[in-house]
């Protein structure tokens, strides 16, 4: 048996007394040596008597909620036979910190022990809330989910800090959850247990009762009642009690129901809903096919109480009625994603095992340093909760980079029908193999573990972009501007995103999988135009606005270095639409001062071959879009939106100009001079797909720069010493603002390159887009007289 002896401090800094396992002062002697495993769980590691009586509320006292353990008692607790599983921990997260400076400052040590050598160096935790200062004394109790240590003297105030992420877990029903002490959740390594499901429940309960935006439309233009929303036009019912499934016709009903973001596969292509087996699904037929995945959601939807679940693949008619049903819903899912009580995504790579299987030991946030148990002491007059304990562990990764692997990092974020449906979403549940994560418009992502994920701490560009623009959605869509950007801004980042991912039917969906986002887009648009609520009126085209297609005709390519030039074209849209290559591209940013040069006189929707006669739509004196004929009330017709438009042939009026593209600007050198003198920024590295262009009478001087993705010629012809000719139409000009006293403000041409079809007077396509910044082509394109032309 070990020896009694008084020991010189449990928690021992600041105020606490010189025994402050209790404030009370009881049980002040305890077994410093022993090691107790009769309380541990099995695999749990054993405590030192020094955290066999550890008490939570000496650091509830403390103003800053901060105690700490004298170094070297930790050091030997750690290093004994059996050690102490928290004072290992302890001890790990804080062996590589270096020793403040001002400790050893004015002391002769020449030797500069290392820290774990000193025996006056103290661990300072303190307990907080995802890291925030602490707030004083709380009616609801301390709040804690985090304790950080650091390294220091008994009272200095430099400490020198570790980076391991130490994280604090209560079970639901546990005193210490009871009492509001620790906020962090244990839940257990089973999803589908009965706490998984309450916190699930309890999380939806506080959005949709907490949270104004996460409970309006996007465009503010609706209300949502998630308890009772419009349904879709089909939705899967799950029917009590024996669970049996039907396909419904739900259109113009109301009720609660569940959506799922999935990526489409081989069991997702044997499973979908035809026209062949329609009738027996709506017979309560035919649902023996489904994959785990679905099963997985459709038992998700009942745990909750939902009777409702509208998937894709068996909502919509898939085939059998050549893309009719497809068409009609897809402008639709702006609001079945809105509306719905939740988005279920599921990020693992592999879904063949579905959603609900139990954490696997390597999955878990403590997989590495494992999950300690502390006694937890009620404070006084509290309620006493059935387990007097809570669980502390080290995150074998950080927080935030978990959730990007987890989750933005995951296949599914790869798939181009996710960026809508995580736009649209009010409230997303990941189902990821490290636990569950919520994320809501309002409060951003937070784990199953009640941890705030502060997605401000990304700092990899393209995930920034991401979140800035779920942030900028977000914000008034009646704004001049949504988190310094316009809604058409928005747009045109979305669709940077967008054309990154990858698409199983890009021939069909290419356009498709944007047209919810594009209804919402639209009900913006048309309210800053005080053209009502509506949208109607608002022309869409292959992807584009027309009220901006002098900018958004002006995409690039965007290819990484060692990226494959695109091999896909989609033949359904026009050369002059983004939609028409499955390729990354990129708008240019919108300047001070903008003029537009070529203009938008008609518009046809249908596919002819040669030259167009006259346009279906004509662009009248006041903008408006109207149909050739004059109704008999003598009421223009006007163009409708059409968010599932996929072709539409450009009748322009604006200035031509021959010009000759020679080869690559190669070094990094050029690329930065072509860059400046064309206000481009920010410069594009080496190896960028920019050519040189010249004036057809001066082949050696060049005078702008073009992006030619759909020039024919082979990736290493340099194009001939005087170049190819191909025609730049001016689309809009731009300006180079320069100087301090004196400014200056030159001209820049906004060019789109075309290539003439077959001869066809009039009828080109579109090879490119480019700059120039020569003052002798400004003032031919001047002196040029307008032209008609047709763009396919």
């Amino acid at each position: 048996m070990a020896t009694l002896r008084r020991i010189r401090s449990l928690i021992e800094l600041d105020s606490v007394p010189s025994s402050p396992s209790r404030e009370d002062g009881e049980n002040d002697e305890f077994f410093e040596d022993e090691f107790d495993e009769s309380e541990a769980g099995h695999g749990e590691p054993a405590l030192c008597g020094r955290c066999r009586r550890f008490d939570f509320q000496a650091f509830a006292s403390a103003a800053d909620h901060r105690r700490g353990y004298l170094l070297s008692d930790v050091r030997a607790a750690a290093d004994a036979p059996g050690h102490c599983g928290f004072c290992a921990l302890l001890f790990d997260s804080v062996r590589d910190v270096a020793r403040p400076k001002d400790v050893t400052e004015n002391e002769l040590n020449l030797l500069r022990l290392p820290t774990t050598a000193d025996p006056d160096m103290y661990v300072h935790m303190t307990m907080s809330e995802d890291y925030r200062d602490a707030r004083g004394p709380q009616p609801s109790g301390m709040r804690a989910n985090r304790m950080r240590t650091e390294i220091a003297d008994r009272f200095s105030e430099v400490r020198n800090a570790s980076d391991h992420e130490l994280c604090l877990a209560a079970e639901p029903e546990s005193a210490a959850a009871i009492n509001g002490d620790v906020t962090g959740r244990y839940l257990g390594p089973d999803p589908t247990s009965e706490a998984h499901y309450d916190a699930i429940q309890s999380w939806i309960s506080e959005c949709s009762t907490s949270h104004p935006k996460c409970n309006q439309t996007v465009s503010g233009t609706d209300l949502i009642d998630a308890r009772s929303s419009p349904l879709p036009a089909r939705c899967v019912e799950i029917t009590k009690p024996d669970g049996r499934l039907y396909l419904r016709e739900t259109g113009g009903k109301r009720g609660t129901y569940i959506t799922l973001t999935h990526r489409w596969n081989d069991e997702t292509e044997t499973c979908k809903t035809t026209t062949a087996n329609y009738e027996d699904r709506v017979n309560g037929r035919g649902f023996d096919v489904l994959p785990k995945l679905f099963r997985d959601v459709l038992a998700i939807a009942a745990r909750l109480d939902v009777p409702f679940v509208w998937i894709d693949s068996l909502c919509i008619i898939q085939s059998g009625d050549s893309g009719a049903d497809w068409r009609r819903e897809a402008p639709q899912m702006a609001q079945y994603y809105q509306f719905s009580l939740l988005t279920i995504a599921g990020t693992a790579t592999d879904m063949t095992d579905g959603l609900l299987h139990p954490y696997a030991p390597t999955s878990v946030p403590w997989s590495q340093a494992g999950l300690i148990r502390l006694p937890y002491r009620s404070p006084a007059k509290a309620p006493t909760g059935p387990r007097e304990h809570f669980f502390i562990y080290r995150r074998s990764l950080p927080l935030i980079d978990a959730y990007l692997t987890a989750v933005r990092d995951s296949i599914l974020f790869r798939r181009g029908w996710i960026l809508q449906e995580w736009l649209l979403s009010k409230r997303l549940l990941w189902y990821t193999p490290s636990g569950l994560v919520f994320e809501c418009h309002t409060a951003g992502p937070r784990t199953e573990y009640r941890e705030q994920i502060h997605t401000g701490n990304i700092t990899q560009p393209d995930l920034q972009a991401h979140l800035r623009l779920k942030a900028a959605f977000q914000i008034n869509p009646d704004a001049a501007s949504c988190g310094g950007m316009t809604i058409l801004d928005f747009w045109y980042r979305a669709l940077e995103m967008y054309s990154a991912c990858s698409l199983t039917k890009p021939e069909k969906d290419r356009v498709l999988a944007v047209a919810g986002l594009a209804k919402e887009v639209g009900l913006i648009l048309a309210r800053k135009a005080g053209q009502g609520l509506d949208g109607q009126h608002e022309v869409y085209l292959a992807g584009l606005w027309l009220r901006d297609l002098h900018r958004g005709l002006l995409w690039e390519e965007e290819r990484a270095e060692g990226e494959a030039v695109w091999t896909v074209r989609v033949e359904e849209a026009p050369s002059w639409s983004w939609a028409a290559l499955m390729t990354r591209v990129k708008w240019p940013v919108r300047s001070k001062g903008e003029r537009k040069a070529a203009r938008v006189v008609g518009v046809c929707q249908r596919k002819r071959r040669g030259r167009h006669e006259g346009a279906d739509y004509v662009v009248d004196a006041r903008g408006w879009v109207v149909k050739g004929g004059i109704l008999g009330s003598g009421v223009p017709e006007r163009a409708r939106f059409d968010a599932t438009n996929m072709f539409a042939c450009l009748h322009l009026r604006g200035k031509l100009r021959p010009v000759h593209v020679r080869g690559y600007l190669e070094t990094d050198e050029n690329l930065h001079t072509a860059a400046f003198a064309t206000a481009y920024s920010p410069t594009p590295k080496s190896p960028c797909q920019w050519r040189a262009i010249c004036a057809p009478e001066k082949p050696e001087v060049i005078i702008g720069w073009a992006s030619l993705e759909q020039l024919n010629v082979g990736e290493s012809d340099r194009c001939a010493d005087a170049g190819i000719a191909v025609h730049a139409l001016h689309v809009s000009t731009r300006y180079l603002r320069s100087g301090l006293l004196l400014k200056h403000a030159d001209p820049v041409l906004d060019l789109l390159f075309l290539e003439e079809i077959n001869g066809d007077s009039g009828v080109f396509r579109r090879l490119g887009v480019g700059r120039a910044f020569d003052t002798d082509l400004i003032r031919e394109f001047e002196t040029t007289t307008e032209s008609n032309i047709q763009l396919v």
